[in-house]
């Protein structure tokens, strides 16, 4: 399996939901592999012993997880939008949405995504791998909390108004095709 070319993104926080530690950052590698499968590598830079994280469980589906520290991907569909959530914990969601926040609703997966999480004590590693086939217009975002109860929103664009990852103005990438060999 050849790896695409990896994508480096930085995503900012939301200017009306700042984190409280202010050398907070997130960088995020993406790469892809001529299989379909992409890997999602999310760097949170921040001394982790602030950050809610919650506790390790076996990798299964869960709703809510955008409640707390929580990494986001958010594809462009031919009808609609599909949006996945990646726990620290190894949790994991997968929605499909038919418009706006309409038609919401379980998708399917063939491969639940694969998600492991390093903690480095000044930086939190969390890699999630899917199913990614094609181009693909996308968005990617995080929820952050940090120990105080504050929770700053990370995108690569935001829209005017509060935070809403769901909104056009987020899907600010577009991941090209790949290239085969």
């Amino acid at each position: 399996m050849t790896i695409s070319e990896a994508m480096h993104l930085t995503l900012h926080a939301h200017p009306d939901s700042p984190p409280d530690h202010p050398d907070m950052a997130l960088e995020v590698w993406l790469d892809r592999w001529t299989d379909g499968r992409a890997e999602l590598s999310y760097h949170l830079h921040a001394p982790t012993g602030g950050i809610v994280l919650p506790k390790s469980t076996p990798a299964k589906r869960t709703d809510d997880l955008w409640k707390t520290t929580c990494f986001e991907l958010f594809v462009d569909t031919a009808d609609g939008y599909r949006e996945y959530n990646f726990a620290p914990s190894a949790a994991w969601a997968a929605y499909a949405f038919d418009g706006y926040r309409s038609g919401m609703r379980e998708l399917d997966l063939e491969h639940p995504p694969e998600i492991t999480t390093d903690d480095l004590g000044d930086e939190l590693i969390v890699d999630a791998v899917i199913d990614l086939a094609g181009e693909v217009r996308f968005g990617l975002s995080a929820v952050i909390e940090e120990s105080s109860g504050t929770r700053s929103y990370w995108a690569l664009c935001h829209p005017d108004g509060p935070p809403d990852f769901h909104a056009e103005a987020c899907f600010a990438a577009t991941l090209p095709p790949i290239e085969e060999a």
